[in-house]
């Protein structure tokens, strides 16, 4: 088994000889911790992104925060600490997002956030068919969240109750990161520049629309089935 990539960039070799900790690139970021791991988790966010977990380095996004290699091992460990805890973070804002009145705004604000912040989608658009991602079971037990989510949804009459809430939830979370993960396809069908903000407002307006479509149907039929003067309809 290969060993996992140390701050150095190098494989872990044992031994029992110390090393020297050094100081910071950067000395105010000593001062300023909570500033450190944001600036850390940026530039792993935006490794992540464009090489995957595989082929991300450390040594890279030390240069890019700015902070000493055995900075990121004091936080996060490595490189799999580093994931875990974007996972965490994006978890949580997932969270935020999807805690909003409507499904149909829900995935509006999805759509903005993949378009804005387009890192996470990145990440999961590199993972590597068949393999277990780092974080996996963290990840799995927030989807089950989100099911759950879209069953209540449901059974509010958000959306129509013959739709599988699992296959909602995969076109919901795809249509969401499609500009993002597609940007040609997406070019090509709209005749539009999937990374300008015009787009993502009308995408994620018109996205909305389709949610919204879903639940104005599930009134539909529910209006028709109602009764007229004390009979049903035919």
């Amino acid at each position: 088994m290969a060993a996992e990539e140390t701050t150095s960039g190098k494989p872990e070799e044992s031994s029992g000889r110390r090393q020297r900790r050094r100081h910071p690139k950067n000395p105010d970021r000593q001062r300023d911790p909570v500033g450190t791991r944001r600036a850390i988790l940026d530039a792993a966010g935006a490794e992540f992104g464009a090489h995957g977990f595989d082929g991300a380095r450390v040594v890279r996004i030390a240069e890019s925060a700015g902070v000493s290699h055995q900075l990121i091992t004091y936080y996060f460990g490595g490189k799999r600490g580093l994931y875990e805890a974007l996972s965490e973070q994006w978890l949580e804002e997932s969270i935020r997002v999807s805690q909003t009145h409507t499904f149909a705004e829900a995935v509006r604000r999805y759509v903005h956030w993949a378009g804005e912040d387009p890192a996470w989608a990145h990440t999961l658009t590199r993972e590597e068919p068949g393999t277990r991602p780092p974080a996996e079971d963290e990840r799995a037990a927030e989807l089950f969240k989100h099911v759950e989510e879209l069953r209540e949804r449901q059974a509010r009459g958000e959306f129509r109750g013959d739709l599988d809430v699992g296959a909602v939830a995969l076109v919901f979370f795809a249509a969401s990161i499609a500009p993002v993960a597609l940007p040609w396809i997406a070019r090509e069908l709209t005749q539009q520049d999937p990374t300008s903000p015009e787009f993502l407002d009308h995408y994620a307006e018109q996205v909305g629309r389709i949610i919204s479509a879903l639940a104005e149907a599930t009134q539909a039929t529910q209006d028709e089935g109602s009764p007229v003067n004390g009979e049903p309809k035919d």
